[in-house]
Formats: structure tokens, C-alpha cells, sequence
């Protein structure tokens, strides 16, 4: 199960966190800014998605992983998973509270406030590619 969780998530992290201008950002001394959007680019490169810049790359990237989540026929939303909406939303502040007090948090490379949580999850129960 937890698997298919970062499975409906990946899309969405990866597009949340391709920015280089992030509001927060976490605190490695040994980076300028996080290059996530470089460095996703670089894994697109790797698996030989072709050229171009690094949103280009990016993206790429993304659709990769989609129709990977296609052949394999997982669900692309956590709707289509079979998550009821409304327990959904009622679990949603708790689910974003939990997330953001996850010891992995810090580590990812453009720190979340919760408001931008819940928008990720908000945007992989409905299967929307919003930028958040």
C-alpha cells in the first residue's frame, strides 16, 4: 500500500519541487538552492529520455513515471484508488500534519508549508496537474 502511495504522489512532488525559486527551501549548507529541476533533469537524461532543457527534461521525467503508473494500471488519483471523498477531506489537515512532521520532510529539496500539502494531496486525490 505504501508503495501505490508514492506512486499517486511522485508526479506531484517531482512537479512541486522542480522550482528554482522556491518560498522555502531546505537547509543544506553544501547548496546555493536545491537545482531540482536540474538535477530531475539529469535523471530523465540518465534513463535516456532524450535532450533539451530542464524543465523540458523534467517533464519528461513526469510523463515517464505516468505512463510507467499506465502499463503497470495503477490508479492515476487517489479517487480512482477507491478513497471516498469525504473521508478524505476529513482526514486531509491530519494527513498534511503528519506529512509535514515526517522526519523525511527535511530532506526534500523545496520545504512545504502545510497549506502546500494539502494542495499536493488535494491535486493526487483528483489526479490534477496544478502547479502548487
Amino acid at each position: 500500500m505504501k508503495s501505490l502511495a508514492n506512486a499517486l504522489l511522485m508526479e506531484h512532488v517531482i512537479r512541486f519541487n522542480a522550482t528554482d525559486a522556491p518560498r522555502k527551501q531546505t537547509a543544506f549548507p553544501q547548496y546555493g538552492y536545491p537545482n531540482a529541476t536540474f538535477r530531475y533533469a539529469r535523471m530523465a537524461h540518465v534513463m535516456g529520455l532524450g535532450e533539451g532543457s530542464d524543465l523540458e527534461m523534467t517533464n519528461r521525467l513526469i510523463d515517464t513515471f505516468h505512463d510507467l503508473c499506465t502499463k503497470l494500471e495503477l490508479p492515476h488519483s487517489i479517487k480512482d484508488a477507491g478513497v471516498d471523498e469525504k473521508k478524505f477531506f476529513a482526514n486531509l489537515d491530519s494527513l498534511s500534519e503528519r506529512a509535514f512532521d515526517d522526519q523525511c520532510t527535511g530532506a526534500n529539496p523545496r520545504y512545504p508549508l502545510i497549506s502546500e500539502i494539502k494542495q499536493l494531496y488535494t491535486n493526487a486525490y483528483y489526479g490534477e496537474n496544478k502547479v502548487v
